[in-house]
């Protein structure tokens, strides 16, 4: 292949990936199938099937585009946390969301462990992986289709805060690996000493940057670039909470959460400020970061259909891991909505609303990239229980939502 063919062909694709995931996006709001699973499938036929796209190309490439995804990510959940709201919902939706990841997490590491034999290490970011997210891109535009605003606040924030956990909870993990700490109860003490170390430092600095930026705002949100501009202060303290050692996506998310939340924090410091000035900051920033996420969420689930591992289809006990780890989801899920569900007539849409994304598809990613332990498995599972869960979800939503709707008639 030339090296003009080359460009044209990815100029091409990158093109075929914008219309495939803009037609899909009002393809899952017709239905509510999302086009991640055609992302996907598309990745699978260009890379291990037809071999357009060479392995070896392709791992090499998506360690920057995950870390750029989660900056991204981190900087969107960040923004979608209004203390008005956790204030008011954030209690149900915090108690559902420790439940079920903790309860999905705990059972995926007991049963690959002890059933299996996986080592402690590759049952964790297995069970990190898939534990439990319910993805911000679907499970809250369904729920905003029942239009009552009190479930669609909780399961927003549940989106939010379980994706925020198990980022959390793998990033650490992955340090702890590579520092070659030994996880056991020998190595406990090392792992939380070194958590706590970089969780301070990440918020602190996050929290220090994001007033920074809002008095930079306040002088400067009128210039033509100013978005773009917020979009490289971001990456510039992801890059240096990384550096020194921090907790870059704690930093990158208390940034987020301080932006949105400007008003509260500059009142708590009896600071000054035009309101008019702060609300089209939050508002222009957040439009401009939801078309960039939208390109990298579109291209990313291209790419991890990329690096599937299409022999694991042909293998018996792919399928008997998907089998148990859909039922521990279900059942984990279950156990949480009915321990913290207020509103019972809402049960049975909080339970389905299970549908999975992002999150598992980038610290998949992170694994292959990493070499972890069993991360051929890692990456194909999340995959499949991606493709899966949303299928729930949307089946899940289309038995529960029509009675729904018919109560508040």
């Amino acid at each position: 292949m030339s090296y003009a063919l080359s460009y044209i062909s990815i100029f091409f694709i990158t093109a075929g990936l914008i219309f495939i995931g803009f037609f899909g996006e009002m393809f899952f709001r017709k239905t509510g199938f999302s086009e991640y699973i055609f992302l996907i499938l598309i990745g699978i036929l260009f890379g291990p099937i037809f071999g357009i796209f060479p392995y070896s190309i392709i791992v090499e490439i998506l360690p920057y585009l995950s870390q750029l995804t989660l900056a991204m990510i981190m900087l969107e959940l960040g923004m979608s946390f209004m203390i008005d709201d956790l204030l008011k919902e954030g209690g149900s939706a915090a108690i559902r969301t420790l439940i079920y990841v903790s309860l999905s997490i705990l059972l995926t590491f007991i049963i690959f462990k002890y059933l299996f034999g996986w080592s402690n290490y590759s049952s964790f970011f297995l069970s990190t992986v898939i534990g439990g997210e319910t993805t911000t891109a679907v499970v809250p535009y369904l729920a905003k289709s029942l239009k009552a605003e009190d479930f669609f606040t909780n399961i927003t924030l549940e989106s939010s805060l379980n994706s925020v956990i198990l980022i959390v909870l793998f990033t650490f993990g992955l340090n702890s690996f590579l520092q070659s700490i030994p996880f056991s109860i020998n190595g406990f003490e090392n792992i939380m000493s070194s958590l706590v170390s970089q969780i301070s430092i990440g918020i602190v600095i996050g929290f220090i940057a994001a007033l920074v930026w809002i008095e930079f705002a306040r002088h400067f949100w009128t210039e033509e670039f100013f978005y773009i501009a917020t979009i490289g202060y971001t990456l510039a303290l992801y890059a240096f909470l990384s550096f020194i050692n921090g907790s870059a996506i704690l930093g990158v998310l208390t940034f987020g959460i301080v932006l949105m939340n400007n008003k509260t924090f500059l009142n708590l410091f009896r600071a000054n400020a035009n309101e008019q000035i702060l609300d089209l900051q939050v508002n222009y920033i957040k439009m401009f970061q939801k078309e960039i996420t939208f390109f990298l969420r579109t291209y990313f689930f291209f790419f991890i259909g990329l690096v599937f591992f299409v022999d694991k289809l042909f293998s018996l006990l792919t399928y008997v891991y998907l089998g148990i780890l859909l039922v521990i989801l279900l059942s984990s899920r279950y156990i949480a909505v009915k321990l913290s569900t207020k509103n019972k007539k809402y049960e049975k849409a909080y339970y389905v609303m299970m549908a999975q994304g992002l999150t598992p598809a980038v610290l998949a990613s992170l694994a292959l990239y990493y070499s972890l332990p069993m991360a051929h498995y890692i990456v194909t599972i999340a995959s499949l229980i991606i493709i899966t869960t949303n299928i729930i979800t949307v089946i899940g939503w289309a038995k529960v939502s029509p009675s729904l709707l018919q109560q508040k008639e």
